[in-house]
């Protein structure tokens, strides 16, 4: 029987190779986020300069990979600036990838168990592919402890499988066997409410648009992503889709929220 545990992970992330279509698609727009974020921090800080003259357009992102998994994305986003992967297994992503800073803790308490600086110090979380992972009625903890290591107004970008897509994709593929020991999927009404408490969303769409009668047909499968992504279609079609809410991946862009001065030092609401 499979368990969600750090051994189970230690040989699921060793068995995940090369990345897949919807992995290059998901980092696609994630990649294009942070790229936002530079930008808007370039001119904030260019405006605050003419005012102040402290301007640092060029400092570099500090950016959390929450539940990193084999290392692939923290890799990615290391372009950005110094980037850290947490995790509860690192062994694969460490063996991939040694030039990267990883952290093995529990992720539903970033603050406590990771490294002591992490608290309130990122620009960026980046969430790819995790709160599903975790059973629903912890979900929220997760969004705390995100909440709790980035900066004040710090960005959080998240992918999650939309619910009513991918309920529908495995129940026509059979894949079943072949997910993780915990799926507890999101709809986009049920991922807002959970964002809400500590954040703002700035943009909530979706991406990755793969019929699934597509998907079910071999040659037309394999010409469809070669198309979809090899050739860059998913660019011009994600933005356009994606507000239909019918790609197979909820992708979130969410401000955090300045605490309250009522509220305890836990930032519980």
């Amino acid at each position: 029987m499979k368990t969600g545990d750090k051994t189970f992970y230690d040989v699921y992330w060793k068995e995940q190779l090369a990345l897949t279509c919807d992995e290059r698609c998901r980092l696609s727009f994630i990649l294009s986020q942070v790229d936002n974020v530079i930008r808007r921090k370039a001119k904030a800080a260019i405006n605050l300069g003419s005012r102040l003259r402290t301007p640092d357009p060029k400092r570099r992102l500090r950016i959390a990979d929450v539940g990193c998994g084999r290392g692939w994305l923290t890799d990615a986003l290391s372009r950005f600036g110094e980037v850290v992967g947490f995790d509860q297994s690192t062994v694969e992503a460490a063996r991939r990838y040694p030039h990267l800073r990883l952290v093995e803790c529990d992720v539903l308490d970033l603050g406590r168990t990771a490294e002591a600086e992490a608290a309130g110090e990122f620009d960026v979380a980046v969430c790819s592919e995790v709160i599903e992972h975790v059973r629903r009625e912890d979900q929220h903890r997760l969004v705390e402890s995100i909440a709790g290591i980035l900066r004040d107004d710090g960005t959080l970008i998240l992918t999650t499988p939309n619910r009513p897509v991918v309920n529908r994709l495995v129940e026509a593929l059979g894949l079943r066997e072949e997910l993780q020991p915990i799926e507890d999927w999101l709809d986009a009404r049920a991922l807002a409410q959970l964002l809400r408490p500590q954040f703002e969303a700035q943009e909530l769409t979706t991406v990755m648009f793969f019929p699934v009668w597509v998907r079910k047909v071999g040659p037309l499968s394999r010409a469809y992503r070669t198309l979809y992504e090899s050739c860059g279609a998913h660019r011009a079609m994600d933005p356009v889709l994606g507000p239909t809410l019918r790609g197979l991946y909820l992708a979130v862009v969410a401000r955090k929220k300045p605490a309250s001065p009522s509220a305890g030092t836990s930032g519980a609401v």
